[in-house]
């Protein structure tokens, strides 16, 4: 098959077996953790946590105007869409850089069908739109390198800027995407307005998308983190606006993991990486981008745009301090991916297994992907955030706080203020306010004649007592002996 003339309809192919996948995996209603908190902010456009994903709300509301299924389910539905247009952009920029289609679809519904891909791609998450996004912009650049429209570049740029307002992490794929446009045409550097008018566009499109931050805060939504949690910040001062959109709310986490906590994140991403795809298209993606660096120079100029953006996006995350961030390495798959289409295409070239084979064991590495992952990843009938949620919801009393972790309380700030489900119940988020906010709201609250539940019971003293409701599963919270060290029930 040749680039310049692919078959008609191979393109919606690639993109409609990804989404045809991924919609029968994807959860079936709202799911919890951060799924259940964008869900309610798409809902409510509200204001989130740091930086806020003005862009996801945005296009999740939109998506919540679907006649079909709940709030959950269509937001959810905005990352198996983002899924598949990943495998589309992949499979356009890596048939246009090796001029063979067999490998972009090969490399598409490889990442497809791999785990760490597809678990974003089934819940409403800011992944798999991050990584369509990424895509989005590296298959422009890689048409600029062709065609030499600068109109593209001026797309890139617009997208990179909008794109903030999915992951603000988008700007680590600058380093690589500046040096693979100005390697490729040095004399950009004499043109001034060819590089300044893309850069105006992506500034303009990156404040553009963030005045959403100011407006809905001024508009007092539902949900407002930074109203709730955060009332000494301004969202609609210059001061207020920089520290959200810079991740304030989580300044301690940047740059926080130890030398040997990096190392064991480090050796954790190569595990991943490893079994995200298998040993042998890991092997064939180092071989890839060995010979690439040593070939002709512009596959070794995209060779070296490949490993800046593996090394940017890798780095930032082993350094960042979140309990959950290894999840967050979307980026260095799809470069993993993009090295095992280089190393395809020279096997192509070079080996005794050209042809058929090659293509056969290409098919097959990623058939075995989509068998052997399809059990871990299918979310199709999970519905334990939900259920979980309601459960909590029923054994509380009227008029009662509640104090939880981001397990429960975005999944219960779903239920209240989507569903409109138990109005009359407090719900506070312990990871802001800690150990010492929870006591004092609780002490508030028993003055007040107001029942008290948790769900995290290491926000709590042992100048508390807490009952386990097995059937709500929570506790009730109570004040307790300050001098007894068996006051506080663990889970």
């Amino acid at each position: 098959m040749n680039a310049s003339r692919p078959p008609r309809g191979l393109g919606l192919l690639v993109f409609l077996a990804p989404f045809c996948l991924y919609l029968k995996t994807m959860a079936p209603t709202v799911y919890g953790l951060d799924s259940a908190e964008l869900a309610t902010g798409a809902w409510t456009l509200g204001i989130i946590h740091s930086p806020g994903r003005p862009l996801f709300l945005l296009v999740g509301h939109l998506f919540t105007w679907l006649p079909l299924g709940d709030v959950g389910w269509r937001v959810n539905l905005v990352s198996v869409v983002a899924g598949a247009l990943t495998a589309w952009f992949v499979y356009a920029m890596v048939s246009r850089l090796t001029g063979k289609l067999w490998i972009g679809v090969a490399t598409a519904w490889l990442l497809a069908a791999s785990y760490y891909i597809w678990v974003w791609a089934v819940v409403a998450e800011l992944y798999a739109p991050h990584l369509c996004i990424v895509t989005a912009i590296l298959w422009l650049a890689v048409k600029w390198i062709d065609i030499r429209d600068d109109r593209l570049l001026g797309s890139a740029a617009l997208l990179t800027g909008l794109g903030m307002g999915n992951h603000t992490s988008l700007i680590l794929i600058v380093p690589g995407l500046a040096w693979l446009v100005l390697a490729s045409e040095p004399r950009l550097w004499r043109q001034p307005p060819r590089i300044l008018i893309p850069a105006a566009l992506g500034i303009a499109a990156f404040v553009a998308v963030f005045l959403y931050l100011p407006l809905r805060h001024m508009a007092n939504p539902p949900v407002d983190f930074v109203r709730d949690y955060f009332p000494e910040k301004d969202l609609s001062s210059v001061g207020g606006w920089f520290w959200m959109v810079r991740g304030g709310m989580f300044d301690s986490l940047f740059f926080s993991v130890t030398p040997a906590q990096a190392f064991d994140h480090l050796r954790r991403l190569v595990l991943q990486v490893a079994a995200n795809f298998g040993v042998a298209a890991c092997l064939l993606a180092l071989l890839g981008l060995a010979v690439s660096l040593a070939g002709p120079a512009p596959r070794r100029r995209f060779a070296i745009a490949c490993l800046l953006w593996f090394a940017c996006h890798s780095g930032f995350y082993i350094a960042y301090g979140a309990l959950d961030n290894a999840w967050m390495y979307s980026v260095s798959y799809l470069i993993v991916a993009l090295g095992f289409a280089l190393g395809l295409d020279f096997m192509d070239r070079r080996s005794p297994l050209a042809g058929i084979p090659l293509r056969a064991a290409a098919a097959l590495l990623v058939a075995s992907l989509a068998f052997f992952n399809h059990g871990f990843a299918d979310l199709g009938r999970d519905d334990s955030a939900r259920r979980t949620g309601e459960r909590i919801l029923a054994v509380m009393e009227p008029r009662a706080l509640f104090i939880g972790m981001w397990e429960h309380v975005p999944i219960l700030e779903y239920l209240q203020v989507v569903e409109g489900r138990r109005g009359d119940v407090r719900l506070v988020n312990g990871v802001f306010i800690g150990p010492s906010g929870s006591a004092h709201l609780a002490r508030q609250a028993f003055a007040r004649g107001h029942p008290v539940y948790t769900t995290a019971t290491n926000l709590f003293d042992r100048s508390f007592a807490t009952t386990p409701i097995p059937e709500g599963l929570c506790y009730r919270v109570a004040r307790g002996n300050p001098n007894s060290d068996a006051s506080l029930t663990r889970p």
